[in-house]
């Protein structure tokens, strides 16, 4: 790469005082997180005991609910995603953590039965995302927030990998590193056109010298096929994409803990003696919801979510969010994250133009698939059925969705296909559990 500090007196030039500010600010909140990271890591290295390496992690992760105007929510998701990988694995060590299993064959296998609706889903997830999900005692979970949000525009990122620069240099040499990563934003910032504020760097990790890193207002990372190429030709390195919460290799099960405390039974029901649909929503989204008749449905702690509940409502208040169902498999979006950024791999739908919540005609784009009946999802092989004892068993998300950010094209409309780009418009707040007859 070319000389950082000459990239950056000649960018400077071009640049208002203010502008130098805000960038000079951008880049110094943005080593001082990698910093952070780095010393966090090390210390984790340093402790040997599994309920100490537990304690640290469990402290890290509340205290980035904590740090607001430190980093952005870029760095905190991807930040909280490696923390809770990193327990997980601890956990695994520990006796906290336990196998979600059918204790007794001879048990009640029907769909009221919470432990089938667990395994259920266990098998789901290990077939269609390759993640083995447990049963934690408490100590923390790692779970929900990740098995519908994983497909989000949010939660992957680009990384960057090169064997230019030695790793152990970047972690110990301070000075080496801040140059480093300020030589590498000004280059992102050149070719993809961009502020080099808006290149957030996430993470620096081991395997040659792996930066991970996003770029801000350009969400669909994986549109630009010949930027990639032509960033690996002048950078001297490798692109891929990464997702926070899947794991790209496909030998390894990723892993994901959850509690009996991310589940609310006073949001269990059953929808068996009540019509086939009705119109909900606020008064300038009015739309069919279709009951899930026939499931059962179990309730999902949504304290997380904050005091306002509005969007949970079915008062027709401005905020309620839409009801959408989906399913384990997003099977359009699986190769994006398992393979690298390859012209062709693509989402169905990802090209469709569809209306965007300003009138304006915008590509559907990459995203998490819902559909407004909990039965596509079975017929299209997004909830495909486990069978146990000769009976079969399908799970479903059921979601409340931001009405704002849905993306539907004319022909998702007719298979019901709804998408929405990023997870923070997603909100899992039910699963149900269907036996396919």
């Amino acid at each position: 790469m070319s000389n950082p500090s000459e990239i950056f007196k000649q960018n400077n030039a071009k640049k208002s005082k203010i502008e130098i500010v805000q960038q000079n600010k951008s880049n110094n909140d943005n080593f001082a997180f990698i910093q952070y990271n780095i010393q966090s890591e090390i210390k984790l290295k340093n402790i040997h005991t599994i309920k100490e390496q537990i304690e640290h992690l469990q402290e890290e992760i509340q205290t980035l609910d904590h740090i607001s105007d430190e980093i952005n929510e870029d760095q905190r998701k991807y930040r909280k995603s490696r923390l809770k990988l990193q327990l997980m694995q601890v956990l695994r060590q520990s006796q906290h953590v336990s196998s979600i299993k059918i204790s007794q064959i001879d048990q009640k296998i029907e769909v009221n039965n919470q432990e089938l609706m667990l395994y259920v889903l266990k098998e789901s997830l290990a077939r269609d995302q390759n993640r083995e999900i447990f049963m934690t005692d408490g100590i923390h979970s790692c779970g929900f927030d990740s098995i519908i949000g994983a497909f989000g525009q949010d939660q992957y990122c680009l990384r960057f990998r090169t064997t230019e620069v030695e790793y152990q240099q970047l972690i110990s040499d301070i000075m080496f590193r801040e140059q480093y990563l300020l030589n590498f934003k000004e280059n992102v910032s050149k070719i993809w056109k961009v502020s080099s504020s808006d290149v957030v760097i996430l993470d620096i990790t081991k395997g040659s010298s792996i930066i991970s890193f996003k770029i801000q207002r350009k969400g669909d990372l994986n549109n630009d096929p010949e930027l990639m190429q032509f960033f690996e030709q002048n950078c001297n390195g490798k692109i891929d994409i990464y997702n926070y919460f899947v794991e790209c290799n496909k030998k390894k099960k990723s892993e994901i803990g959850i509690t009996l405390e991310d589940f609310d039974h006073r949001y269990n029901m059953t929808w068996n003696s009540i019509k086939d649909s009705e119109q909900r929503g606020p008064p300038n989204y009015r739309y069919e919801y279709y009951f899930p008749k026939g499931c059962q449905g179990y309730g999902l702690n949504i304290d997380k979510y904050g005091e306002d509940q509005n969007w949970i409502k079915m008062n027709g208040n401005k905020d309620e969010w839409r009801i959408l169902f989906h399913g384990t498999n997003n099977e359009y979006v699986n190769d994006i994250i398992k393979t690298t950024l390859k012209p062709g791999e693509r989402s169905l739908h990802q090209n469709d133009l569809c209306t965007d919540e300003f009138g304006n005609k915008v590509r559907v784009g990459n995203g998490i698939y819902f559909s407004d009946q909990f039965n596509v999802c079975i017929n299209k092989g997004f909830a495909s059925p486990i069978e146990i004892q000769n009976k079969k068993f399908s799970a479903i998300f059921m979601t409340r969705v931001n009405p704002k950010k849905i993306r539907q094209s004319d022909q998702m409309k007719q298979q019901r296909y709804f998408l929405v780009n990023n997870s923070e418009d997603v909100r899992q707040y039910r699963i149900l559990l269907y036996e396919v007859k």
